[in-house]
Formats: structure tokens, C-alpha cells, sequence
């Protein structure tokens, strides 16, 4: 029996090729014993059959013969497609999976465990149905495709290898995107699709020397410059869309790039034709500034959840816990934004009946103990002791509320000081603590503050000593040195420890 360190000691792959291959199928899955002397605190170690060693070295080796994941697995379940390329030639027919760090798409070979709870609908999958596009990469009937960190391609689905929608089919799926959008042609949307694709590589901030780096002299050139119009947007987002109109005998096509830890997830589909007589897009009503409180909860510990789970797993956890949230803000009337990354925005507005600035606490309040229970339904089905948490921050000023966003696909957006200062908030904290500022404190009434209990922890004290209770302290101490940027270190700040609602507040906020 050998541990995964042994495994990838012994076989030089990294820890999440070895996740992956596991979530693939490819090996079978660890068992789980408890450790032994020579491993320390560890709570369970888990173990492989002597013979992972060689079924790993088996697929690299297929990997390097030109197999695509796709077509290992089917060769170790037994199914069709078994045989080996027969030469170059045929080879280059077969998408190439070189890439080293693969993040599986397809669903595992076996069902994972699930917990009594059911899960809920995946709320990504969900919302990007409704644009058209159902987001099942492996068996979806749309292309879509899987790019790195230097925008190289690490995988394609059948239709993006096939499909005439496609911007890469009878390309080989491996290589720089960039390349394989340059050789098409202009009727093929080829602008547009190159522009779409560095909006999503400036989101990440990828510099340009990444991205085109094996291109000709020239192609890198005329790049170069577009890339240095598109504006950096000033947080990254989860998913974003385009659409790319009609040219020769192209159709109208839906574009969207999915952002996660690995890489950008692209996936197209002819777009929805305008019904007959429909009215044309009004214009988006001009921002206009208000009074709002905004939430953001962040996801703690997000990269070593990547690491930890499968990609299946990891992106049902996130739509999980974004299901569980959504319904708690909005039944405190709230009014979810876009999400970016793993973390949750939500947009708390007068209302003309009760506190929209209480409501955003109690949500928060009412949002961790609903992570509790998720927590617990994750612990249930993974067998871990790890403790899931969302860490949030909360703020109130008079902001920009505006819509950004494709006519009839907008988002709602609230940009200003107090979104500004939720999110490094959300970011400073840590352990589901939930941080105030002290002038959303002093903004509710006397009634609504003798139900909140709030505090910060003694800086200097012993661990374990009870916090100060009724204090405020700066973000910048609390988050430790450098955490919290130099533009909101000095920022009072105080942990939301306990809420008592009265008969008042108990439903919503209003009163």
C-alpha cells in the first residue's frame, strides 16, 4: 500500500494531476485508514494498491503517444476506442493531451458518496441554461473548451472538436488559443472571438507576454495593442458572455468564459433568434446614487478546497452554498449581485417598510448558520473533520446603483466606497466572522443595537481570553500586518458575535 506522497515522489506528477486522475477514474480511489506513527497529527491517511505506480506510468505514457484523457479512460473501462495511434499521422487526428496539470470536466467514473440531504439544482448551471446554454462540458451538446493560465488548451469536448460553431474544430486540442483563433477566418467571427478571449485573460491579469508567447512578430504586435485597450475590470467575474453576431453563413453565436483556480472554461451555442415583433431593447436606466448596504461573503479557504475536492465536487459545493445564500438574502429582501470567484455580493436598499441596514445583518447572521449545516452535510459525505466557513463584511454608504451587462442579460452593481469596503472586509476576516463597520453600527437604532452583541478580540491578550465587547478596533489590527490595504487599515471595525431578534425583526426586517 503506498500514501499519495510516496506516489508522487516515485512517479513526479503533482498532487492535483493525481487528484485528477482519481476523478477521472483513472486510478481508483484511496483507501482511508488511520495514520500511523510516522504521520504525525494527521487525522486519516489514505492509501493506493502497489499497482497505482504502474497504471500512472501507463498514462503518461499513452499521454505521450498522442491519447486524450478522454480516450484513456474509456481504454482502462474496457469500452471501444482502445487501440493505440497507429502513427504521427493518425495521432494528429486524435485531440493531443499534453498538459501535465489536467483539470478534469467529466464526470468521475464511479458516483461520489452523497449525503441524507439532497443537493440542491446547480445555481450556475442553471442560470446559464436559461442563456441558452446547458454547462455539462463532457456530455454537453454545445463546444466548449479548457484553457490554462497561458491560455493553452487543455481539453475539448467532441462538439468543440466537430461542431461548425466551434472556433476550434479540426483544431488539436492542445497549443495557444490564440494561435488557433489568428488562422481563422474573418467570416468565422474572428475578431470578436480573439477580443472576447483577452477580456477574459485582462481579467485575470494575465500579462501579455504569457498569453502570446509563440506567435509571429507581427501577430504578437497587433495583439499586443488590443490587449492594451480592453480596460482591466476591477474584480474578476464568474462567468462572463458575448455574442458574436451573424457573418457569412455563420449564425449568431452565444459566447461565455467561465473563470476558475486552473484556468477559463469557454463554451458556445447558436444564440436565440429575437422572436417576431419583439420591441427593441429600451435603454439601461442611468446609475444613480443611493443609500445601500452591501454584503459580500467570501468562501474561506477556497484554493485548498480545489485541492481537496474533484471538480465535480468543488463547483457542486460552490452552487451549494450559493443556493443556500441566495434564498437568505433575498428573503431579507436583499438583492444578490453578481458573484466573483467564490465570494457572494448582495445589495441591501431602503425598503418602505423596515431597516435595510438590519436586514443585511441579520442575513449575515442567518447565512452562517446555514454554512453550519452545509458544513455538516459536507462533513457527513467526505468523512473529513475540516470546517466549512464564509467570511463576510458588511458596510453602508451612498453608492453608484447601476446595471451592467448585455441589454436584457444585465447585472444589478453597486459601485462606491461601501462596496469597496465590504469586500476588503470579507477578505480580512477569517474563522465566519462576520465584520462591521462601525458607522453601519452607529447608522441603526438604539432598539436594533441592544440586539446585536459585537466586539473585537483582546490583541494582546492570552488565547482563549473573551473579547471586548461593544469596541471597535482597527481592520489593520485585527487582520494582521499587511493584510488590509493602507486605503482601509484604519477603518473601526467590529465582529458581529451574537444578534438577538426581537418579535420585530423576526421576519425579513420589517416591522
Amino acid at each position: 500500500m503506498l500514501t499519495s506522497k510516496e506516489i508522487i515522489e516515485r512517479t513526479g506528477i503533482s498532487r492535483a494531476t493525481l487528484n485528477n486522475y482519481i476523478a477521472s477514474g483513472l486510478i481508483a480511489r484511496p483507501r482511508v485508514l488511520p495514520p500511523g506513527p510516522e504521520h504525525g497529527a494527521a487525522p486519516r491517511i489514505g492509501y493506493f494498491p502497489d499497482e497505482t505506480i504502474e497504471r500512472i506510468e501507463t498514462i503518461q505514457r499513452l499521454k505521450r503517444e498522442g491519447w486524450s484523457i478522454m480516450r484513456i479512460a474509456k481504454h482502462f473501462t474496457g469500452r471501444p476506442e482502445t487501440a493505440a495511434p497507429a502513427s504521427a499521422a493518425s495521432t494528429a487526428e486524435a485531440p493531443a493531451d499534453g498538459a501535465a496539470e489536467r483539470t478534469r470536466i467529466e464526470a468521475p467514473a464511479a458516483p461520489a458518496p452523497t449525503s441524507t440531504v439532497p443537493a440542491p439544482a446547480p445555481a450556475a448551471a442553471r442560470n446559464l441554461g436559461a442563456a441558452g446554454l446547458a454547462l455539462t462540458p463532457a456530455d454537453a451538446g454545445q463546444p466548449a473548451y479548457l484553457v490554462n493560465e497561458g491560455f493553452g488548451v487543455l481539453w475539448m469536448n467532441e462538439p468543440a472538436a466537430s461542431s461548425a460553431l466551434s472556433p476550434m474544430a479540426h483544431r488539436p486540442a492542445a497549443g495557444n488559443v490564440f494561435r488557433h483563433l489568428l488562422a481563422l477566418d474573418e467570416a468565422r467571427g474572428r475578431d470578436a472571438l480573439l477580443r472576447f478571449h483577452l477580456e477574459a485573460a485582462r481579467s485575470r491579469g494575465l500579462p501579455a507576454a504569457q498569453l502570446l508567447d509563440g506567435l509571429d512578430a507581427d501577430a504578437s504586435a497587433s495583439m499586443q495593442a488590443l490587449y492594451r485597450q480592453i480596460p482591466r475590470p476591477a474584480a474578476l467575474p464568474l462567468v462572463a458572455q458575448s455574442v458574436l453576431p451573424a457573418a457569412g453563413t455563420m449564425p449568431a453565436r452565444r459566447i461565455h468564459a467561465v473563470h476558475f483556480h486552473e484556468g477559463v472554461l469557454f463554451a458556445v451555442g447558436e444564440a436565440p433568434d429575437e422572436p417576431a415583433g419583439a420591441a427593441p431593447h429600451t435603454k439601461a436606466a442611468p446609475p444613480s446614487l443611493t443609500p445601500v448596504a452591501v454584503l459580500v461573503a467570501v468562501l474561506q479557504d477556497a484554493a485548498d478546497l480545489w485541492v481537496r475536492l474533484s471538480a465535480e465536487e468543488y463547483f457542486e459545493l460552490l452552487n451549494e452554498v450559493g443556493v443556500e445564500l441566495d434564498a437568505i438574502f433575498r428573503a431579507y429582501q436583499g438583492r444578490p449581485g453578481r458573484p466573483v470567484g467564490e465570494a457572494l455580493v448582495c445589495y441591501f436598499l431602503p425598503q418602505p417598510q423596515g431597516s435595510y441596514l438590519w436586514n443585511a445583518i441579520a442575513a449575515a447572521h442567518r447565512a452562517r448558520e446555514a454554512m453550519r449545516q452545509v458544513s455538516q452535510r459536507w462533513r457527513v459525505r467526505k468523512g473529513w473533520d475540516l470546517e466549512l466557513r464564509i467570511n463576510v463584511g458588511i458596510d453602508e454608504g451612498q453608492d453608484w446603483l447601476g446595471s451592467l451587462g448585455l441589454p436584457g442579460q444585465s447585472d444589478l452593481r453597486v459601485l462606491g466606497d461601501a462596496a469597496d469596503r465590504a469586500t476588503h472586509l470579507s477578505r480580512c476576516s477569517r474563522m465566519g466572522a462576520i465584520l462591521l463597520t462601525r458607522n453601519l453600527v452607529g447608522k441603526l437604532t438604539r432598539d436594533e443595537r441592544q440586539q446585536l452583541t459585537y466586539g473585537v478580540p483582546r490583541l494582546e491578550g492570552t488565547h482563549g481570553e473573551a473579547p471586548l465587547l461593544f469596541t471597535f478596533a482597527r481592520l489593520g489590527d485585527l487582520a494582521g500586518a499587511g493584510a488590509a490595504p493602507a486605503a482601509v487599515a484604519d477603518v473601526a471595525v467590529a465582529e458581529l458575535l451574537a444578534l438577538h431578534a426581537s418579535a420585530t425583526h423576526s421576519h425579513g426586517g420589517s416591522r
